[in-house]
């Protein structure tokens, strides 16, 4: 019973002292664009100037195409190409082959009128090696 009428006391001195807690709004106002250090009774603002881009630039564009990988890598993937006929050539015989088509479509030879592989081969394997060797392997060879 002393424990509560302590308790009791001191809740009555803290109330008679003006002990109170309060809590209290503050308001910044910054202006848009502005930057600096802000204060407004316990609280700091600090605003940093927003970061400047570079100015644009003007783009060189060229004419010759970009280099699209290896001739080796490109090599690789049309001799898959040609295996998906069926047909097993090796390395070197599609290099060949494609250097062939390449001198032949800067001859200015109709595309259609190259026959890159001879013998008994798939008329869509050759088809495709030279489609292949024109869009991915005359630029980078």
């Amino acid at each position: 019973m002393k424990r509560g009428l302590v308790a009791v006391g001191a809740v009555a001195v803290l109330l008679l002292t003006g002990c109170t807690s309060t809590v209290t709004a503050e308001t910044i106002t910054v202006t848009p664009g502005a930057s600096g250090t802000f204060s407004d009774g316990d609280t700091t603002v600090v605003v940093e100037p927003p970061a400047s881009k570079a100015p644009a630039a003007p783009v060189e564009v060229t004419t010759a195409p970009p280099k699209q990988g290896k001739a080796s890598d490109v090599l690789v993937g049309i001799q898959l190409t040609v295996a998906s006929y069926g047909v097993e050539v090796m390395a070197d015989q599609i290099e060949s082959a494609s250097n062939y088509a390449c001198d032949q479509l800067a001859a200015g030879v109709p595309e259609e009128q190259i026959v890159a592989l001879t013998g008994d081969i798939p008329e869509g394997a050759n088809r495709d090696l030279v489609q292949l060797s024109r869009d991915s392997y005359c630029a980078i060879r």
